[in-house]
């Protein structure tokens, strides 16, 4: 059962260009590590595997490296996860093993991109992994929602030399598996922040709910160490 005041672990979803880097850094900026520990994609880790860049490979040819490339992804959420240190802080974290396999590899299976035996490696991985590190008991997922055209239109402006096989389609085909997923998923809840506004009234929106699930930790942690049985011990 979720609890409703406890958050423990926040998952940044959102299409490609939707601007989850940008949104990271401003969590990074105002509040400290002892409160919030942020968990970045490790985007440069991809472009750059022993010299090779297997994201602009992703885009310019997904028949040959979408199974090298999901799986690489896949491995990379599994250790984010795994090498977080268990404390009173909030984590955050810039996607998850969940979009990786509800909508990015089910997006490359629809898309012929990978085949079926590849597809059964990457599930019984997804499975496995999320059995081994998501507690979605106290998690919640910021989904930031933006037409595909706007993301696009960001993609062209940031203009990475890996994301310039990004087409319209594959935004438009990554849109509709978000959708599904926030439609249809239902073991934590999900928050639907829109990234089409001012960017400065996004950041207090996302402050406002970080602050509000700051000050609950706090208040159950104050509450815990009040219960534990030193303290009781030295109040008596």
């Amino acid at each position: 059962m979720h609890s409703l005041n406890l958050i423990k672990t926040i998952l940044i979803e959102g299409n490609i260009g939707v601007g989850k880097s940008t949104i990271m850094s401003h969590i990074t900026s105002i509040y400290p590590s002892n409160l919030v520990q942020v968990h970045r994609e490790p985007v440069e880790n991809w472009m750059n595997i022993k010299g090779f860049d297997l994201l602009k490979a992703l885009y310019s040819e997904s028949n040959r490296w979408t199974f090298a490339f999901e799986m690489t992804a896949l491995l990379s959420r599994v250790k984010n996860h795994l090498n977080t240190v268990n404390n009173h802080h909030i984590d955050i974290y810039e996607r998850s093993i969940l979009s990786c396999f509800h909508v990015f590899i089910r997006h490359a299976l629809e898309q012929n991109y990978l085949n079926e035996t590849e597809y059964k490696i990457l599930r019984d991985h997804f499975e496995y992994s999320c059995q081994k590190t998501l507690d979605l008991s106290q998690t919640l997922i910021f989904y930031f929602d933006l037409s595909p055209k706007e993301c696009f239109e960001r993609i062209i402006k940031r203009s990475r030399q890996s994301e310039s096989n990004i087409d319209l389609k594959r935004l438009e085909q990554i849109k509709h598996y978000y959708d599904e997923f926030v439609k249809n998923f239902n073991l934590c809840p999900i928050k639907i922040i829109d990234a089409s506004q001012p960017i400065k009234q996004m950041y207090q929106q996302i402050d406002s709910l970080l602050n509000q699930y700051i000050k609950q930790n706090q208040i159950h942690q104050i509450t815990h160490d009040k219960q534990s049985p030193i303290m009781r011990k030295l109040e008596n």
